[in-house]
């Protein structure tokens, strides 16, 4: 296996803007929630419409505590949306997908009066585009007028504009602009420009160049054509799973096992979680660590995966949604010192995003498990497991291999030579 490794903050996915809506796209007259109330910002539609020619994904990220607080409904929130959508097309814009988030913890309205981490200057809204459009958040950009726009990019470490009055004042992290208008000149200008290996952008480094290496590989795809030979293809799949294989970075592998060690001798809780062919290797995660890796080292290892409860998931996504199945969970059962083991094949899923983002925020260290880019998971564990490929069910055969070494390895480090000769692996 290869030690090589994607460096962090290097580029993989598609660059993005998330919008603010109201005081960014649309004057803020405060809780605008009819469409009477809509009025746009000069230059703002237009502005959207450079994005799009510039083939930039556009998304509208908006907080909507009016649905909370009762003074409209989720029904006029989309009705307003609809309108918004219908004038920008009659000017030759669009936005990709729109985001609000209709909670507050001051709400009066039952259903909606709590917190979320959808609500900015929480992440929600953020990941949710960036699994939505395919969008790599590091390398993209926010635009808002509050505070809380600018707590999201720096949640997601995009790049932020603030829309205010007054001249354009650069910070370290934040740009002020008067217009939307002005934060897309920047933002094209920005995209416009060569990038290095490590997603910095060249015109912020004087007399820098390019490196010879600076493109970044993409993941090889399979299959590049339609096979008539199983045989054949049962070759050339074998070759991609080993390839794949032998580009996880061994060193993560390392970093694993030593998280997973620890937190065993000190009697921790590890979870683990996943959906569908991913909930499956999450599953067996618990199955090979609570018996296997038990034989022969008298080690009690707690594990418990959170996928395996049909009543407690469908309960979860019935009343709160899917997006918190394996977060909530999390709030009940997980304390500080534990440990999360996250398989994801795009390390997209947004349950998987919020786990790792929860556990993040309440000392829970976590093994995140992905292919493709990675997606966020692969920024937000505390050890990335990365298999380099853009097939689900080589990620997935590659993701079940490195949970048996790894469950594997951790038992063989706690038996004697004669032990590990002598016993059935």
């Amino acid at each position: 296996m290869s030690g090589h490794s994607v460096q962090p903050g290097q580029v993989r996915g598609r660059r993005g803007v998330l919008l603010d809506r109201d005081g960014t796209i649309i004057v803020d007259s405060g809780h605008v929630g009819r469409v009477d109330d809509v009025v746009f910002l000069d230059g703002a539609i237009e502005a959207i419409a450079r994005l799009n020619a510039a083939g930039i994904p556009v998304a509208v990220v908006t907080n909507q505590a009016g649905v909370a607080r009762g003074f409209y409904e989720l029904e006029d929130v989309e009705l307003v949306h609809k309108h918004m959508a219908a004038e920008m097309a009659r000017h030759g814009a669009h936005v990709d997908a729109w985001f609000y988030c209709p909670y507050h913890p001051d709400g009066i309205v039952a259903a909606f009066a709590r917190g979320s981490s959808d609500r900015k200057p929480g992440p929600g809204m953020a990941v949710a585009a960036a699994a939505t459009l395919d969008l790599e958040l590091s390398s993209s950009w926010v635009v808002g007028d509050s505070e809380a726009d600018l707590g999201m990019a720096r949640a997601v470490g995009a790049s932020a504009f603030l829309v205010a009055e007054g001249a354009c004042v650069a910070t370290p992290d934040v740009v002020t602009v008067t217009s939307l208008e002005d934060a897309v000149d920047a933002i094209l200008a920005q995209n416009a420009a060569p990038e290095t290996c490590l997603g910095e952008r060249l015109d912020q480094r004087p007399g820098a160049t390019a490196p010879a290496d600076a493109a970044v590989p993409a993941a090889a795809t399979f299959p590049t054509h339609r096979y008539r030979d199983a045989c054949a293809f049962a070759t050339d799949y074998a070759d991609e799973l080993s390839r794949a294989l032998a580009a996880v970075d061994t060193a993560s592998f390392e970093a694993a096992a030593a998280l997973l060690n620890a937190a065993y001798e000190r009697g921790a809780t590890v979870f683990s979680c996943g959906n569908g062919g991913s909930a499956s290797i999450a599953n067996h995660f618990q199955c090979d660590h609570v018996k296997g890796v038990r034989l022969g080292t008298g080690l009690l290892t707690r594990v418990q995966s959170l996928s395996t409860n049909v009543e407690i998931l469908s309960a979860i996504a019935n009343d709160l949604g899917y997006d918190e199945v394996f977060d909530y969970q999390l709030e009940s059962l997980a304390r500080p010192g534990d440990v999360l083991v996250a398989v994801s094949s795009s390390g997209r899923s947004p349950n998987i995003v919020r786990a790792l983002q929860w556990c993040a925020a309440h000392g829970v260290q976590t093994v995140a498990f992905s292919g493709f880019t990675g997606g966020p998971s692969r920024e937000l564990a505390t050890v990335s497991i990365h298999v380099d490929s853009t097939n689900y069910g080589v990620v997935e055969d590659a993701h079940q291999a490195c949970m048996h070494l790894l469950a594997q390895f951790v038992r063989q480090s706690r038996m004697s030579d004669a032990a590990v000769t002598g016993g059935v692996f």
